[in-house]
């Protein structure tokens, strides 16, 4: 009997130390999956903002001429629930104390009409806000960002870097008007903004401020199976998210860090073992396993049964966990998805005109550096048409903005009509278009087109209010050369412009060089045409 209790005694004590070793491999095992989880998630999620504002900022440089309206369809899709933790999308400008009132003035003719620039005490250069698309209903257009030390600091480390950076956790500015226990840790992301050919100029910043705890603490609860706790702080140790369901079991072994990288900053995020997931892992089976062990031959059958009811258990939670994975993996395709369609619309803006549809300069410039090069390649020709509306700015001040904005349209819509599919066709700005022929078999090529977008272009146009208006064209023709360049192209169709207009308008006027753009000097003059 002593000897069936000694053996009994030692086979339960082995299995209780097998049981504790595999409950603790299992929970180990979780762990590792939930921290690859909350990893990928929080450095997604913050991917999707970065490349979001990133995209914003390159849509606000591509315009020829920023206002209010202009920003407001830029981010038109933007809202907390799409955004979750963003508090604000701006656009910054820097000033210097002595600027403030130019600044301000010109802002408020953009569109701004109630901007009141608030300078910073103390100092004698400023970064303002001046469009602000506030998720959080907390209108702050005006303020001097340079009040902050981390805001100031993440602006400039992204003008001199050229491209995305975030700050260290600091408190929003705005977040001032809310009460203490609301106010929470945040980062500001920065993009800089270029305009001008090529998009060599520096204009300003887009901005982008993240609430921590709103922004991440749904998908760590999420992803850990409200059973992790979770922070995530910047390399100081600050921490902007917590998230601490459960109380902790202090298994270090358990413990799990994981590195997110976020606009030239790393985050660490730190991810604990709670109550909760021990409780998950069926940690009381030890005293089952030594109640068992009370008799040899009754240890062996319970053991049997406590394994196998442990297996499938095991397999039970595996199962539940694959199917939440699969329905992660839907969530984020549904995401991938969401994100696609609004970077190709970020896209279209970057690259169109919003009033007209039609190609803007950026894109017909790189059409045209194209064409260049293929058709100097192979010696072909090809023609750029440069447009402008006679009479419309008497339309337009007589009639009105929407009046002229019909116009425009109507213009766009006939410039389309007739030309083929390969063509280039854009609006350069105000009442300038300009259309791209390529293929041409001769510099004549191009003039059946002109004399059709004149005649298109008399027709009559209703505006608003039952009106009818007429505008007409002068049009001027230029051909490619094999030793000029795409502003020597457009510069000889934008003479040639002027001299039709000069010739009477209504007609257009064609410039053949017989020496090379580059070279300034040209044996032909203009020729107008009616």
């Amino acid at each position: 009997m002593a000897l069936v209790v000694l053996g009994g005694a030692g086979v339960s004590t082995g299995a209780l130390v097998a049981v504790e070793t595999n409950e603790m491999r299992y929970a180990g095992q979780l762990m590792d999956r939930y921290a690859d989880q909350i990893t990928d998630a929080a450095q997604e999620q913050i991917d999707r903002y970065g490349d979001t504002l990133t995209d914003l900022a390159y849509s606000v440089g591509a315009q020829p001429d920023l206002t209010s309206d202009t920003f407001a369809r830029i981010t038109a899709g933007l809202s907390a629930g799409r955004m979750p933790g963003a508090a604000t999308v701006g656009f910054v400008v820097a000033s210097t104390t002595a600027q403030v009132p130019a600044v301000q003035r010109y802002w408020r003719g953009q569109g701004v009409a109630g901007l009141t620039l608030r300078p910073a005490q103390g100092r004698t250069d400023h970064r303002f806000l001046v469009f602000d698309k506030a998720l959080d209903d907390q209108d702050a257009a005006g303020a001097d960002i340079s009040a902050s030390l981390p805001a100031l600091t993440v602006l400039e480390t992204a003008r001199h870097s050229g491209r995305l950076a975030a700050s260290a956790p600091y408190r929003l500015f705005r977040d001032q008007r809310l009460p203490v226990d609301q106010r929470q840790m945040s980062v500001t992301l920065a993009a800089p903004v270029y305009t001008g050919p090529g998009g060599t100029t520096f204009s300003g910043w887009m901005i982008m401020g993240l609430r921590g705890q709103d922004l991440l603490a749904r998908a760590f609860l999420d992803h850990g199976q409200n059973a992790v706790r979770v922070s995530l702080a910047d390399p100081a140790g600050t921490v902007l998210t917590s998230v601490a369901p459960g109380s902790d079991i202090g298994h270090a072994e358990l413990d799990r860090t994981g590195r997110i990288t976020v606009g030239q900053r790393r985050w660490e995020i730190t991810m604990r073992p709670s109550s909760r997931l021990i409780a998950a892992t069926d940690r009381g089976m030890e005293w089952l396993t030594t109640a068992a062990g009370s008799a040899l031959t009754l240890l062996l059958g319970v053991m049997t049964a406590v394994l196998s009811g442990s297996r499938n258990r095991a397999l039970e939670k595996v199962d539940r966990a694959t199917a939440e994975l699969r329905r992660d993996i839907q969530r984020r395709e549904r995401v991938e998805a969401e994100l696609r369609e609004h970077k190709e619309q970020l896209q279209h803006l970057a690259f169109h005109d919003p009033l007209t549809g039609l190609a803007n300069r950026a894109l017909f410039y790189d059409r045209l550096t194209r064409a260049l090069a293929a058709h100097t390649r192979d010696a072909r020709i090809f023609a750029v048409m440069f447009i402008d509306l006679d009479g419309f700015k008497e339309i337009n001040d007589e009639c009105g903005h929407h009046a002229g904005d019909a116009v425009l349209r109507t213009t766009a819509a006939r410039l389309r009509v007739g030309l083929r599919q390969g063509d280039t066709v854009a609006r350069f700005g105000g009442d300038e278009f300009a259309v791209l022929l390529e293929d041409l078999s001769g510099p004549s090529d191009a003039r059946p087109t002109a004399a059709r977008v004149i005649a298109a272009l008399r027709e009559p146009i209703d505006i608003v209010g039952g009106r009818r208006v007429r505008v007409s064209a002068s049009v001027g023709i230029a051909v490619n050369d094999p030793g000029g360049t795409a502003d020597d192209v457009l510069r000889q169709a934008d003479l040639a412009m002027y001299a039709a207009k000069s010739h009477g308008k209504n007609r257009y006027a064609e410039a053949w060089q017989d020496v090379a753009f580059h070279s300034g000097r040209s044996h032909g003059t203009p020729k107008a045409i009616d």
